[in-house]
């Protein structure tokens, strides 16, 4: 989420709105300004965690009567004092990445973020139809401000001294390479992906599989499945000059999510100017039928239909015109960020 946040500040900025970027990630060659929370040691994650919300409250009561506070929320537990911190001051607003993450099947946790929802005194964000559909069920009655889908801007150069050799060592041959790319999770079709692969009939085509196991399940699904010998695993925190090596040697983007209101990754793939290969949900037809020469929508849900659509770009797809200009210039105008600036300078 750190390229959307330099996406979102650089929208602001751009509009004379000043903003500063407090995250766990460094930006602009700044150090980072909260404590990391993603340490292996429990200890320290919970730690860093408190000392989180400690810097939240403290800059909660600095606010001046001209500022806010834009806390980016994704529908976890640990959203929950985060919109009990939020009902202090009504200068915070809420940015919703997810009403409820897709993992999270807790019926608990479901039922109380719902009434966190309802309850909530603060303005939120929303940036597809599916979130702002949710909240009017859920009876919001703060003001919805709508932040579009927007461009990512990310430099395509890197440092190799920052690029592990597990990375570089996936890249050894002249194979045709599908990068699945992002945090390990169920509701990404990671186990749809790793069941197609075995399916997959061209010897040429390499697919590598990046991210972190947040639910420790690979060592699980390969031990009763197996992983087919075209796949390559790095199951580790990909940092900024990774991902960019892994984007830019990869000739396509697999996104085979099972559900999703929005998508960094199809935005860091458009960036780079990778095709997309994506799961048949809403939003990625979409996405596609608006800008068709981006990539293709199948059927991942059945491993023989993923198999041959990835068979089928390597030998035909790869010969075709992708992001041709027209959808280039289109999807770079389909920015509508002014209506929100203008709500917010509103405020």
């Amino acid at each position: 989420m750190n390229f959307y946040l330099e996406a979102f500040y650089r929208l602001l900025d751009e509009n004379d709105i000043q903003a500063e970027i407090i995250s766990n990630f460094s930006h602009d060659n700044r150090k980072q300004q909260l404590p990391n929370i993603f340490e292996k040691s429990r200890v320290k994650k919970i730690v860093n965690l408190l000392r989180c919300y400690f810097k939240l409250i403290s800059s909660m009561l600095r606010l001046k009567k001209d500022e806010y506070i834009v806390i980016l929320v994704y529908g976890v537990v640990l959203d929950i004092p985060l919109f009990l911190l939020a009902k202090l001051s009504k200068r915070v607003i809420l940015d919703i990445h997810e009403i409820m993450a897709l993992d999270y099947k807790n019926p608990t946790l479901r039922k109380i973020l719902h009434y966190l929802y309802r309850t909530c005194p603060n303005k939120v964000i929303s940036h597809s139809e599916k979130t702002s559909n949710t909240l009017s069920q859920l009876s919001l009655k703060s003001q919805i401000l709508v932040v579009p889908l927007f461009n990512y801007y990310i430099d395509v150069n890197y440092d190799m001294k920052n690029i592990g050799k597990d990375i570089i060592d996936a890249f050894n041959d002249n194979a045709t390479y599908f990068l699945c790319f992002g945090n390990i999770r169920p509701s990404k079709g990671i186990f749809d992906l790793l069941a197609a692969t075995h399916l997959v009939k061209d010897k040429n085509i390499k697919i590598i599989v990046a991210g972190q196991d947040i639910f420790n399940k690979m060592d699980e699904y390969a031990a009763t499945y197996g992983i087919s010998d075209n796949v390559t695993l790095i199951l580790k925190f990909i940092n900024d000059d990774e991902m960019k090596f892994l984007f830019t040697k990869s000739q396509m983007t697999l996104l085979p999510y099972e559900n999703i209101s929005q998508s960094a990754v199809l935005e860091s793939a458009v960036n780079f100017r990778i095709p997309l290969l994506t799961s048949d949900i809403v939003y990625f037809k979409t996405i596609l039928s608006e800008f068709p020469s981006f990539g293709v929508c199948t059927n991942t849900k059945d491993p023989e239909v993923f198999a041959n659509s990835i068979d089928h770009f390597a030998k035909e797809d790869l010969k075709r015109e992708f992001y041709s200009k027209a959808d280039v210039e289109k999807y770079r105008q389909k920015d509508k960020f002014d209506a929100f600036v203008k709500e917010l300078k509103a405020l």
